[in-house]
């Protein structure tokens, strides 16, 4: 394993931003070669401890060095100034580093952050992306996919996910890591991570299995894996959506994975001064909980669940 710099920024009043990665090298010339990408906002807690345990596997519980067949490259962390202070976006003008690709080396400086992590990773077969939801909800883990014409469906399907959200493009989309890097010819996959402070064991060691098993059925290491999931592949057209019809205190009765039958009671509002049940939420299909609403007090109108009906 080599530590190498990616980046270094000098700063007027604390210690310099130094963005590192994790270079393994293969033993197999002919392997394909892997980039992943962990935490680029400040709260990205789950993404960053799923990037720092692929590095301390790698590093410690692969015994034989040839088991790594092909390059692999992890960057834990980019944003370590927002991490330290518990920020979501570059802490001097609030930007989102992943809205900055492929970056420029003349400009802001997230443009050129994003710049010299692009020219890092540029090059690579494969490259994975760790985010979070920039909703308060959480969610199931998956895979996220543009349709942008360089989408890599099959690819997606070999880490074993329940689901992949098949997202159509917007404008605000094409400045992502994840579609310039589909742009310069890399397989780029975006996994979503439940958003919370607090790691999530289960859905950390869903994730960190979900990217071994994409390892190794891409020749990129050898380590036999069991199979993950049959992955479902779902467009927004497909994704039921409950709302709250009214404010209170929001109870869910049923928790984002968890598979329901028509009308079921998934949740609740609450009267948040006497108490009473105001409102039952009930399944709107046959299907999966893949997103609930996280918080403890609704507003009307307010996004509730996401399921994905089976028919």
């Amino acid at each position: 394993m080599k530590i190498v710099e990616i980046a270094k920024f000098t700063s007027l009043n604390r210690a310099p931003l130094v963005i590192e990665g994790y270079l393994f090298e293969g033993s197999d010339p002919e392997a394909p070669s892997v980039a992943v990408v962990g935490a680029m906002e400040g709260k990205n807690i789950l993404p960053l401890y799923t990037a720092s345990k692929l590095v301390d596997f790698l590093k410690n519980k692969i015994q034989n060095e040839d088991k790594i067949k092909g390059n692999i490259l992890i960057i834990p962390s980019i944003n370590s100034y927002a991490l330290n202070i518990n920020e979501r976006f570059w802490p001097l003008d609030k930007t989102d580093i992943n809205m900055m690709f492929p970056g420029y080396e003349l400009g802001e400086t997230t443009q050129r952050i994003a710049k010299k992590v692009f020219d890092a990773i540029c090059g690579y077969n494969y490259g994975i992306i760790l985010e979070s939801r920039d909703d308060l909800s959480n969610c199931i883990p998956y895979v996220k996919l543009f349709k942008s014409g360089f989408e890599d469906i099959e690819g997606a399907k070999t880490f074993g996910f329940r689901l992949i959200s098949h997202k159509e493009l917007t404008p605000i989309d094409t400045v992502t890591l994840q579609y310039n890097w589909q742009l310069w010819e890399t397989k780029a996959y975006s996994i979503i991570c439940p958003n919370a402070n607090q790691i999530d064991i289960n859905s950390s060691n869903e994730i960190f299995e979900g990217i071994v098993q994409f390892l190794s059925k891409n020749g990129l290491i050898g380590y036999k894996v069991l199979n993950g999931f049959e992955s479902t592949v779902a467009t927004q057209d497909e994704v039921e959506i409950v709302k709250a019809p009214k404010s209170g205190i929001f109870i869910t009765t049923r928790k984002e994975g968890t598979c329901v039958s028509k009308d079921d009671v998934i949740g609740q509002i609450v009267h948040s001064l006497n108490g009473e049940i105001i409102y039952n939420f009930l399944a709107p299909c046959n299907g999966m909980i893949v997103c609930c609403y996280k918080n403890g007090l609704i507003l009307e109108g307010t996004l509730t669940f996401r399921l994905i009906g089976s028919g």
